[in-house]
């Protein structure tokens, strides 16, 4: 990333605490590196369903994005609104669509079948992240195992790029790259808090193995990893 956007304020601390995967994916599209000696922490009890995991993020990123600032406008409902076209919103938007798109698929219903010339796509969050760049499902094709979704030709450009793998490199602040930086970090953070105890975290293209009690070196190295230091 090198467009900040995001700066300091008075709600800036040493670091940030954050409980919502999907928040935590999105501070994480926006290069904001996990804590280096404690990047999680877990909870049971006291009426927690589970086990909660918290992620803590670094006070900044490296070109100087705000976690706590991006925290508070994901709450934000009226700045939500006002920026509709802002990387932190049309994540939050692209969370809500893949939630529609699984609920479809669940009660097989919500879309016409679609046999003409289109766009076609079988990955759900990908299908989420064409959706919220403005490109309509205009129908799909399942069977029991693949649903296929289908979009207008004129989405394959973005489809292709989605797949690139030198996007972040490439397009490192284009909307494409927050949208799918943020669903698959939330991917990678739901399947690492069904087994938190050794996480595989992947981001932009770079994996990292971030364990509770991994030895401060093997942290340096994974965020070298991670955020080309």
């Amino acid at each position: 990333m090198i467009i900040p956007r995001f700066g300091f304020t008075s709600i800036d601390g040493s670091s940030a605490e954050v409980d919502n995967p999907r928040l935590a994916a999105t501070i994480y599209a926006f290069d904001v590196p996990l804590h280096a000696d404690n990047p999680y922490s877990t909870a049971i009890g006291d009426g927690i369903d589970g086990i909660r995991v918290t992620w803590h993020f670094e006070q900044s990123s490296p070109c100087g994005n705000s976690p706590k600032l991006i925290a508070k406008y994901w709450s934000d409902q009226k700045w939500i609104l006002a920026n509709p076209s802002h990387p932190l919103t049309l994540c939050k938007g692209a969370f809500a669509l893949f939630d529609h798109l699984v609920l479809a698929i669940k009660q097989n219903r919500g879309f016409p079948l679609h046999f003409g010339a289109a766009c076609r796509i079988t990955n759900t969050r990908k299908a989420a992240v064409m959706q919220a760049l403005g490109h309509p499902i205009i129908g799909w094709l399942r069977n029991e195992k693949v649903t296929t979704w289908c979009f207008p030709e004129a989405a394959a450009t973005d489809a292709l790029l989605y797949d690139d793998e030198k996007l972040y490199e490439r397009l490192p602040d284009a909307p494409i790259s927050y949208l799918k930086g943020a669903l698959l970090g939330h991917e990678a953070m739901t399947v690492a808090m069904k087994d938190i105890q050794f996480a595989r975290v992947e981001h932009r293209g770079r994996v990292a193995m971030i364990g509770k009690h991994i030895p401060k070196k093997q942290l340096d190295q994974i965020e070298r990893i991670l955020f080309r230091k």
